[in-house]
């Protein structure tokens, strides 16, 4: 299953369970996914999907710092915890061992 479909399965579990932000977030995430791989034609491998959930990780990062920097919690709360379930699709950091 690749991440585009396991996220498409998660955005359908969640419609299910009735969150809709976070199933929001999730679709955010697919659009980005889906419009990467069509425009990178035919072939777009899992490489390319990490790629684009890590920049779009990297984004939602740099927008809540923004938000912070001016003033506004409430909104880089929220950029945050769509970062962090972006990082759920992402394979672990290595460590300094």
């Amino acid at each position: 299953m690749s991440i585009s479909e396991r996220v498409q399965s998660d955005v359908n579990t969640a419609m299910k369970a009735g969150d809709r932000k976070r199933a929001q977030a999730l679709r955010m995430v697919l659009s980005r996914l889906q419009l990467e791989q069509k425009e990178a034609g035919g072939d777009f491998g899992e490489e390319q999907e990490l790629a684009v959930l890590a920049a779009e990780k990297k984004r939602r990062l740099q927008a809540a710092e923004a938000f912070r920097q001016g003033g506004r919690e409430e909104s880089a709360l929220a950029e945050e915890a769509e970062a962090e379930l972006i990082d759920a699709y992402l394979p672990e950091a290595m460590g300094e061992d």
